[in-house]
């Protein structure tokens, strides 16, 4: 009996459905409100991480123009809120995995397959949008336009706040739909090796942004300081080459 009651919380299912055998699609969709959750906190860290940028990028806009006291501390407020969401939504995404550590797989073939279209046209387009700030960038150097410093730096931002969205937003999608590593997570069944990358990239990517905001702010170097996000995607590579396979 209590074997029976284990199965029946790991499908969200009662025991008359499970005995009789009467599971409609109802019953197998997403009973733990899965992708509504997984939808909800994409679009929360999405948006903390664009906020933060788009400040930066309006820093970058204003960049002379307004006291530069005004915009670090209109920084540091954005940058508070957005850290303070990130906590609460970190904080509600542990206790879904405590509650629902099984998640039965409800997508469909087809669900996924149009994903992975969106997903790599949103990847692409998000890479071309970086290069193309770049290009506005350099072009831009053999122009003499009024607040031309401004103008470049906060275009090149605002690409680059765009393109860091969508990464974010759509490499969360994509491990939406990877139910079966989220079961993994929580059975015990993960690679030791999974999550040393896992981590180790997850720092990498937090040091880099941190580098690319020191740079900028500190030494104005917005214009280079963009090399260090490619450099990182190489280091995490180069992790995972280590310690990818490991036990």
């Amino acid at each position: 009996m209590e074997k029976l009651l284990i199965i029946c919380d790991m499908f969200h299912c009662d025991m008359d459905s499970l005995v009789k055998g009467d599971m409609t699609l109802e019953d197998q969709a997403d009973a733990a409100g899965y992708d509504r959750f997984m939808n909800s906190f994409s679009h929360r860290i999405t948006g903390c991480v664009t906020l933060i940028l788009a400040a930066v990028t309006l820093m970058a806009f204003l960049d002379g123009i307004v006291h530069e006291d005004i915009l670090a501390i209109f920084l540091i407020a954005v940058v508070g809120v957005s850290v303070a969401v990130m906590i609460v939504t970190g904080i509600n995404m542990e206790a879904f995995e405590k509650k629902y550590p099984h998640i039965q797989d409800f997508y469909s073939e087809e669900e996924r397959s149009v994903f992975t279209r969106r997903f790599g046209i949103a990847i692409a387009f998000a890479v071309c949008l970086i290069l193309f700030g770049i290009c506005v960038n350099i072009a831009l150097d053999s122009i003499n336009i009024p607040l031309k410093e401004q103008f470049s730096g906060g275009f090149f931002l605002l690409c680059v706040t765009i393109a860091v969205g969508m990464f974010v937003y759509f490499g969360i999608q994509k491990e939406k739909y990877e139910v079966e590593e989220y079961n993994k997570r929580h059975d015990g069944s993960r690679e030791k090796g999974e999550a040393i990358v896992g981590k180790a990239c997850g720092v990498i990517m937090l040091l880099a942004t941190a580098l690319f905001l020191y740079l900028g702010l500190a030494w104005d170097m917005f214009r280079i300081a963009w090399i260090v996000y490619p450099i990182s995607g190489i280091l995490c590579a180069v992790v995972a080459v280590i310690w990818g396979d490991k036990k």
